[in-house]
């Protein structure tokens, strides 16, 4: 019995592995594994039906509808405006965060430059607005509450129907192999079943000249230059005669420098005023569908003002002596003026200051007796505030051992008081200052009077003990 198990559990071993390992459901028989049931394998017509029930799951059902009737757009014109709509059935209310994906069919690369999009509410809704994202690999347009960030969400009743008016256009510049545009209804809440992409017509192309920056961002530092590729692309009619235009960076205090690359590699400046450059003329014009290149390279030369960083849209002027650029795909140029190592400015040298020399008083002799102790001149860092200890003049019987010398004043730090210390001979008295706390000069001065009147008393006791056993 205990080999018939341990025969049975290995076999579901075996199964389990290979199943892991492959990755393949593996039916057995039921003889074999009398505790297994079988898999079910669907058929391939279920994968549709699986679809269409998750779809009827969704609460909402969103549509997006042209105009009966609706004609090709035409580039720079008034577009088509779509109706959007969307049905909460549930008994729930319902997040809603819709926006349309537009993009151009042709060879050309999308382009969120070429659209224009917007949004009003027609009902229910509350206030709305259309707000394009930015990027090079495509466009965007989401359908928002008024005024609010791109991650806001309409919040729908139940069983209630919001609607929205969207209009689409296209400009000028939308090159002309582009003869129509997809727009699909997106909602990234994935709560709503979405109507089928629609493809709307463009008409033929008209004249336009088309201005495109590669790279289309960057920074200029003193030390560091920024080049960029300039392309003219011609949509319409081929142009013979010269054109010639102008590039423009906004005026602010930093002062730029252009230099347009020739054709054997070198570079040659461009004369302009106020960061405006004409740019060399093409001859030749531009042919239907063809495009004219410029590499230019930008260099900051000075700053003229306080400002030190700065941004702005680098872009041809609209006006050439051959039509009108479209001028919407210019180049965001920022300007950093801050200098990595900038020129040390010279420390003010700090002066020292001496004191006036004191004067000893009028009424000290000045020769006195040799042998006087003279208190040295004590040097410490000076505080905030300095004031000048008031002398104290102790009679001493011990002659100074130097006469004339000069008063040195030398000051102290203790706390937030300070003084100065002074020596002076040449007088009978000495004059002593404090070399710790400001209020301890008048005890010194006692503590020496003191001791002073204390060996004279002695002495004097002694003499008089002396002449009464004399």
């Amino acid at each position: 019995m205990l080999a018939h198990s341990l025969t049975r559990r290995s076999r579901l071993l075996a199964a389990a592995t290979l199943i892991a390992a492959t990755g393949v459901t593996v039916l057995a028989p039921t003889a074999a594994f009398a505790d297994t049931t079988p898999a079910a394998v669907a058929p391939a017509s279920a994968a549709p039906a699986a679809k269409a029930d998750e779809n009827a799951a969704k609460p909402l059902a969103a549509t997006l509808e042209t105009a009966p009737g609706q004609a090709p757009i035409t580039r720079g014109g008034e577009g088509a405006t779509m109706k959007l709509t969307v049905t909460n059935n549930s008994d729930q209310e319902q997040q809603y965060h819709p926006a349309i994906s537009v993009t151009p069919l042709g060879t050309a690369p999308p382009s969120w430059s070429w659209i224009d999009f917007s949004a009003k509410e027609i009902s229910g809704a509350e206030e709305s607005y259309g707000v394009q994202t930015f990027g090079n690999s495509g466009f965007t347009g989401y359908v928002l509450p008024k005024n609010a960030m791109t991650f806001r969400t309409f919040t729908v009743p139940a069983r209630t129907t919001y609607s929205w008016s969207v209009t689409v256009k296209v400009r000028a510049a939308l090159p002309a192999d582009n003869t129509a545009v997809k727009l699909t209804l997106l909602n990234d809440r994935d709560n709503s079943t979405n109507s089928a992409p629609i493809n709307l017509p463009v008409a033929a192309h008209t004249e336009a000249l088309f201005q495109h920056f590669s790279p289309s961002d960057g920074t200029i530092k003193f030390d560091q230059p920024w080049e960029t590729d300039i392309s003219l692309l011609n949509n319409g009619a081929t142009i013979t005669s010269p054109i010639t235009p102008t590039l423009r960076y906004p005026e602010t205090d930093a002062v730029l420098k252009l230099d347009v690359q020739r054709p054997d590699g070198t570079w040659a400046a461009i004369v302009g005023a106020n960061n405006t450059w004409q740019l060399p003329s093409v001859t030749g014009g531009i042919a239907k569908g063809e495009s004219y290149h410029y590499k230019a390279r930008l260099s900051l030369v000075s700053l003229t003002g306080t400002g030190t960083f700065f941004s702005g849209w680098l872009s041809l002027m609209p006006n050439t002596d051959q039509g009108t650029i479209d001028v919407a795909e210019g180049a965001l140029v920022k300007v950093d003026g801050y200098r990595a190592t900038p020129t040390p400015r010279p420390e003010p040298t700090p002066t020292a200051t001496t004191p006036a020399p004191t004067t000893a008083p009028t009424d000290t002799p000045s020769t006195a007796p040799a042998g006087t102790p003279t208190a040295a001149p004590t040097t410490a860092r000076p505080s905030a505030t300095t004031t000048a200890a008031a002398p104290v003049t102790v009679p001493t019987a011990t002659p100074s051992a130097t006469a004339g010398a000069k008063v040195v004043a030398a000051a102290y730090n203790s706390g937030s008081q300070a003084g100065t210390t002074t020596t002076a001979t040449g007088a009978t008295g000495t004059t002593l200052a404090s070399t710790g706390a400001g209020n301890s000069v008048a005890m010194f001065g006692t503590a020496g009077a003191l001791v002073l009147l204390g060996s004279g008393a002695v002495l004097y006791a002694k003499r008089r003990r002396t002449q009464t056993q004399g």
